[in-house]
């Protein structure tokens, strides 16, 4: 079933956490030509996280927010961030 505005499936309104992050991260590998444990390792300093996230694990809100931040941060400039998942606002650094 969509939605008539804008023709969002309904279900991605109830993606929780991890299915963002899985979603971002998936776009990011696509764009990037790398695979999820070299992003993985960018992110956590570990290859095996995201895998471990596909397979049903869980990580803290701070290693989700580090991550979503860090995707943000190295988000491809030609590619459009999902207009269904919340981007972090700019640091501004001072």
């Amino acid at each position: 079933m969509l939605l008539t505005a804008g023709l969002i499936p309904y279900n991605i309104f109830v993606m929780n956490m991890i299915d963002k992050l899985l979603t971002l991260c998936s776009g990011y590998c696509e764009s990037r030509k790398i695979v999820f444990p070299t992003l993985s390792t960018l992110i956590f300093n570990s290859g095996t996280t995201l895998s471990r996230l596909q397979n049903g694990g869980s990580i803290t809100v701070r290693n989700y927010e580090h991550a979503v931040e860090w995707l943000s941060d190295h988000w491809p400039e030609d590619q459009q961030w999902p207009d269904y998942i919340e981007r972090p606002k700019e640091r501004v650094e001072g």
